[in-house]
């Protein structure tokens, strides 16, 4: 099974890298007819034009009919192999710039396609997991004539628990989906002090149950007032904290600064966690991508990052390991 999927994944990357080709050259064929079309119109008339004006050409200016013929017959000869060496030279050219310009047209819907193909293939294996892990403990508990309450019980809390996991992935996915289509639509002038300390104050139970000091601080004397969607906004800041109280060991702490520029209000969560890779660094806004001791969906950081773009803001994350991480947002003001 494995195998047939890698198969099945190699041949729909092969399909729809041959479609786009498909498309690509078509698009070079349009783009080349038209230049074609263009060329040979304009060929045309600059053959018939030079052609009537020689043919007006006086005729003193010839000692005879018979040399006014051979020279207008020779300048147009040479003005008919010209335009066809001109011709080919500008067809070739626009042959080229014709494939790039293709190729810069279908890039984005191309992308677009391998990231619903990708997001698609990532989202059917993430279900399917948890799905068989119900599947095999159902099944080894009908198999066992003489099972008893207990094991009843375990298979039916690992039951329970993967149906939260597949529950909270499908709300991130129909989330993810929404945005893609809609993005951010209720957006209100809200002050970003408001937002962080009531987000603070809800995950600061959750950190305390861990052991983890959770702090807050606001380095900014004015309002930091920005145009937001306050659900939207407090969504990616519990985003983070969440995952930093996951990878924060108990005794730990998180503090979390709000400050300000004159064009920005910046959101920094610095941890005391395990940190982060280096090679995985450039990985943690990638849909579906989890750290090795991650036990979330993998889609909450991409979530972060999708809401941040569109607030128009940024994000950014620096970690050493063994030492923390800084999560960075970054809104404009208004």
């Amino acid at each position: 099974m494995p195998q047939r999927s890698r198969l099945s994944a190699v041949l729909g990357i092969g399909s729809h890298h041959n479609m786009f080709i498909r498309a690509r050259l078509k698009l070079t064929a349009l783009y080349v007819l038209i230049v074609a079309l263009i060329i040979t119109g304009f060929s045309l008339f600059l053959y018939h034009s030079i052609s009537s004006n020689l043919g007006d050409a006086s005729q003193d200016e010839f000692s005879d009919s018979q040399h006014q013929q051979a020279f207008i017959g020779h300048t147009l000869d040479d003005t008919q192999n010209n335009i066809l060496i001109a011709d080919i030279f500008i067809l070739l050219t626009a042959a080229g710039l014709s494939y790039i310009l293709a190729g810069y047209t279908l890039k984005p819907i191309q992308r677009s396609v391998e990231a619903q193909r990708a997001f698609a293939s990532n989202a059917s294996h993430e279900l399917r997991t948890p799905l068989a892990v119900m599947k095999n403990g159902i099944e080894v508990l009908l198999r066992n004539k003489n099972y008893s309450k207990d094991d009843t019980e375990r298979t039916f809390n690992s039951n329970l628990e993967e149906i939260t996991h597949m529950s909270s992935m499908v709300q991130d996915l129909l989330f993810l989906a929404r945005s893609d289509n809609q993005g951010v639509t209720e957006m209100s002038t809200i002050d970003m002090a408001n937002i962080v300390k009531l987000v603070t104050d809800r995950m600061r139970p959750l950190a305390l149950n861990k052991g983890i000091q959770l702090n807050y601080e606001i380095i900014a004397s004015n309002p930091l007032l920005i145009q937001a969607s306050i659900q939207h906004l407090e969504r990616a800041i519990i985003n983070i904290i969440q995952n930093s109280i996951e990878h924060t060991p108990t005794g730990g702490s998180i503090t979390i600064s709000l400050m300000n520029d004159s064009k920005e209000a910046h959101v920094q969560i610095i941890d005391t966690g395990t940190g982060i890779e280096p090679k995985n660094l450039p990985l943690i806004f990638t849909r579906f991508h989890k750290g090795e001791s991650s036990q979330g969906t993998g889609l909450g950081l991409s979530i972060v990052k999708e809401i941040i773009d569109q607030h128009h803001g940024s994000v950014d994350v620096v970690s050493s390991v063994g030492i923390g991480t800084t999560v960075s947002i970054h809104i404009p003001l208004i």
